[in-house]
């Protein structure tokens, strides 16, 4: 038995430490907040006065890397089909063509070579299957585009490099 039941002040106590972490938090976040500020008023006044040159508008930077990223998948997606005409032929009706070319509408020209070649569920193993006599031209595809296909991979590796 406790002879020195809790109080209410006592029973408060550990719900103050949080309060002073969290305006400590506050106070360092003002503190940042105040910096970056001035930082914006000090590029402001360069900009200003001619010593730097004015940031560039991020929009049309957006808009040329959505239509590289869409050049890419178009490219990938002609590569894919000039694929499956050398080794298939010219047919179009090929249930393999046929399931292939939905699965490349569904998630993509690079996700799609990525689930023949590497994909580890049933599913991929079914079409890593059925287009086995692809696999050599899939592979050749991923050596002359490797930043298409190996993105993950290299953002892996950079964030080792950085390390």
């Amino acid at each position: 038995m406790n002879p020195h039941p809790a109080g209410p002040a006592e029973s408060d106590m550990p719900q103050q430490m949080p309060l002073r972490s969290l305006l400590a938090e506050i106070s360092a976040l003002t503190l940042h907040v105040q910096q970056l500020s001035r930082m914006a008023g000090e590029a402001s006044a360069l900009i200003e006065n001619s010593q730097m040159p004015a940031p560039l508008d991020p929009e049309p930077l957006r808009r040329d890397a959505r239509r590289q990223q869409d050049d890419g998948r178009a490219a990938l997606e002609e590569a894919i089909m000039g694929i499956f005409e050398d080794v298939f032929g010219p047919r179009t009706d090929t249930l393999e063509r046929q399931m292939s070319m939905s699965l490349i509408a569904e998630i993509g020209p690079a996700a799609f070579v990525q689930k023949v070649l590497w994909g580890e569920e049933i599913s991929d193993i079914a079409l890593t299957i059925a287009l086995e006599r692809m696999l050599p031209a899939l592979e050749q595809l991923v050596e002359a585009h490797p930043q298409a296909f190996l993105q993950q991979a290299n953002a892996v590796l950079g964030r080792f490099k950085g390390s």
